[in-house]
């Protein structure tokens, strides 16, 4: 959970983890705590509830205002997760399998680099939490993901990143 502490002498927002303030010098042991929006970092006003907690390690997540907006259906992702692959990780049934590693390596190494690959890319993050989120109910449309989606996306990883 991202924590801030508010400088009670100058307002100057710093880490929750440092003993003094970085603008004026003074002991924060004494400031007001904030929790930040988990996406822009921006302080959120004091004992703000999360919006939830991430569908993948469940901590708590913190939205500001125009964040929440984007939130779909209560299913909220915290920083970490949020850039995961979601068809895969319904699939798989945890981010965590190897298969998912090639995929973010495909992601990063190659389609970042290409404008085409940015947009395929953003598409995907807009398209694909609403997809997963049913495939994480129904075992058919898992198995249907896999064989459309997740099998050849992972061909195309490993021969685009075999020719690197």
């Amino acid at each position: 959970m991202p924590k801030k502490v508010e400088c009670r002498y100058c307002g100057a927002i710093c880490d929750l983890g440092e003993s003094e303030c970085s603008k004026c010098g003074a002991n924060l042991s004494d400031g007001i705590s904030h929790a930040t929006c988990d996406r822009c970092g921006i302080p959120l006003k004091e004992g703000t509830d999360p919006v939830g907690n991430c569908v993948t390690c469940q901590t708590h997540v913190f939205l500001c205002e125009k964040h929440k907006k984007r939130v779909e259906n209560d299913e909220v992702y915290c920083r970490e997760h949020e850039t995961e692959c979601f068809i895969a990780t319904a699939v798989f049934g945890t981010p965590l399998h190897p298969k998912i590693d090639l995929l973010r390596n495909f992601r990063d190494e190659w389609l970042n680099g290409h404008p085409i690959g940015r947009i395929a890319i953003r598409t995907y993050y807009e398209v694909s939490p609403p997809i997963a989120r049913y495939a994480r109910r129904s075992e058919r449309l898992r198995m249907i993901l896999q064989q459309l989606i997740v099998e050849p996306g992972l061909k195309l990883a490993r021969a685009v990143l075999r020719r690197k």
